[in-house]
């Protein structure tokens, strides 16, 4: 998550599909993003990994994602830094588009091996981001399947992930 959060591996592998954002809030910003965590103790290296399904990309040779790091593939990496600013580790741009209905997002290991997949859908009991808000669709903690609706939850660009959304008593 670009505000920090955690997940964990849905295949077994440390590189999961952490957030995905197919529905920004102004269609004419190219500012559609999936991101990728290392849940693992080490750095991955992701050279000639790639995505298929709605997106095509190819991660270069030399491209690695350190233990608890996170990595951006963008449609468009400016527009992205200049959203979340520079520190945001991102790549790209990547080819094809998000579907805002439903997509079949597969993240290949360089022999072509399956590392991890998201078959994400519009409607109950997947979260519904997008809207005047912008929000994407983030994994909601790391021991859940990501190929799960309930696994995910629409995300708050303005919640700080450090406070309660409902306080004690309330």
């Amino acid at each position: 998550c670009l505000l920090g959060c955690a997940a964990g591996p849905a295949m077994g592998g440390p590189i999961v599909i952490n957030e995905v954002h197919y529905a920004p809030k102004d269609k004419t910003v190219p500012e559609e993003f999936v991101e990728i965590y290392n849940d693992g103790g080490v750095a991955v290296d992701l050279s000639g990994w790639y995505f298929g399904g709605g997106i095509q990309w190819t991660f270069a040779e030399a491209t690695s994602i350190g233990p608890g790091g996170f990595l951006v593939v963008a449609q468009d990496p400016a527009t992205i830094q200049s959203i979340y600013g520079p520190a945001v580790p991102v790549v790209g741009p990547f080819s094809g588009r998000l579907s805002n209905q439903e997509d079949h997002l597969v993240l290949r290991n360089r022999t072509g091996g399956l590392e991890d997949e998201v078959d994400y859908r519009m409607g109950f009991p997947w979260p519904t981001p997008g809207g005047p808000q912008g929000y994407s669709m983030e994994l909601i903690h790391p021991d859940l399947e990501n190929d799960l609706g309930g696994s995910w939850r629409s995300s708050n660009p303005g919640l700080d992930q450090s406070s309660d959304v409902i306080g004690a008593g309330e």
